[in-house]
C-alpha cells in the first residue's frame, strides 16, 4: 500500500532547502484544489493525503506496512509529514535529502548535457556568462536557475534586465546555467522509474507545449516521428550510474528543433511528472 502526496512546490522547496519552506499562496491553492490528484495512478487499497489529516487518522492497521509516495521529496514535505505525525523510518534521512537537493540542480544536468555534447555551462559569476557570450556572439543563449519547476526561472539573454536577474540568482542558489537557446518545434520526454530493487523501466514518452519561454503549458496527444532507441538505451545505461541510491520516477525533457535535429537533454526532474501521470 502506498501514501501518495500531491506536492506541486516541490521543486520550489528544493531550492529553498529548509524544513520550515512555505510556497506563494497561488501554488497552495493548486495543492489543495487538486490533492487528488493521485487518483490517477494510485491503486484501489492506496490511501491519497490531503495535507492536513493526521497518520492516527488515517485508519492504516498498526501490522500493515505502507511506502510513502509523495509527488518529489524535500525537507519541507518530510517536516509537514512529521508535524502530521508519520512515522520517522517511513522518511528519507537528511543524508538522502541533501544527495536529492544537488541531483535534481540543474548543475548535475550540465554534467549529462556535456556528456551528450550539448553545449551548456555552469557559471558563478556575471563575468562567468559575458565571457561565453563574447567568445560566440553568433549563438543566442539562454540562462537558468539551478532550482525552478515546470520550465520557470529562465531568462533569455535578449532581456536587458537580465544581469539583474542573473544577481538575484546568483546570490540565492550560487551559480546560473547558461544554453544555447535552440529554436523548438515540438517538447517531449522520456519517462523512466527506478523500482525498489533499482531496476529501471522505461514507461514510454510523453509530448507537452511550451510557451515561447520555455515555460510548461500542458501534455498533448501526438508521437514523435524519429527513432530515439539509441537515446533511450543511453539512459538506461547511465542513469543508475549517475545516482545509484536513488528510486523513484525520472523525467528526461528533451526537444525537436525546427530543423529536425534531437536534442536530447534539456532537464532532468528526479520526481513524478505530467507526462508520467500521462502515461500512468
Amino acid at each position: 500500500m502506498k501514501i501518495h502526496i500531491f506536492n506541486p512546490e516541490n521543486d520550489m522547496a528544493l531550492a529553498n532547502g529548509t524544513p520550515g519552506y512555505t510556497p506563494p499562496a497561488n501554488i497552495r491553492a493548486y495543492r489543495e484544489a487538486n490533492w487528488r490528484l493521485p487518483e490517477m495512478w494510485a491503486s484501489p487499497e492506496d490511501i491519497i493525503w490531503d495535507g492536513e489529516t493526521h497518520f492516527d487518522n488515517l485508519g492504516i492497521p498498526s501490522c500493515h506496512d505502507f511506502e510513502i509516495a509523495p509527488w518529489g521529496w524535500s525537507p519541507a514535505i518530510v517536516h509537514q509529514l512529521q508535524l502530521a505525525g508519520f512515522p520517522h523510518e517511513k522518511m528519507p534521512s537528511n543524508q538522502w535529502l541533501r544527495k536529492l537537493r544537488a541531483l535534481s540542480s540543474r548543475q548535475t544536468t550540465v554534467s549529462i548535457q556535456r556528456q551528450l555534447g550539448i553545449e551548456a555551462y555552469v557559471c558563478h559569476s556575471i563575468n562567468d556568462i559575458t565571457d561565453i557570450m563574447r567568445r560566440q556572439p553568433q549563438h543566442k543563449y539562454i540562462m537558468k536557475s539551478p532550482w525552478s519547476s515546470s520550465g520557470k526561472g529562465l531568462m533569455t539573454i535578449r532581456n536587458t534586465n537580465w544581469p539583474g536577474w542573473a544577481r538575484h540568482i546568483l546570490k540565492q542558489q550560487g551559480s546560473v546555467i547558461v544554453e544555447r537557446k535552440l529554436d523548438r518545434a515540438q517538447d517531449f520526454a522520456m519517462e523512466f522509474i527506478k523500482d525498489d530493487e533499482h531496476n529501471l523501466k522505461y514507461l514510454g514518452l510523453s509530448l507537452f507545449s511550451t510557451d515561447e519561454y520555455g515555460h510548461y503549458l500542458h501534455n498533448i496527444q501526438g508521437n514523435i516521428p524519429y527513432s530515439l532507441d539509441t537515446v533511450r538505451e543511453w539512459y538506461l545505461t547511465h542513469l543508475p550510474r549517475i545516482a545509484p541510491w536513488y528510486q523513484g520516477p525520472i523525467g528526461v525533457d528533451m526537444l525537436i528543433t525546427t530543423t529536425g535535429e534531437v536534442c536530447p537533454c534539456i532537464e532532468i526532474n528526479w520526481r513524478m511528472t505530467m507526462g508520467m501521470v500521462t502515461l500512468l
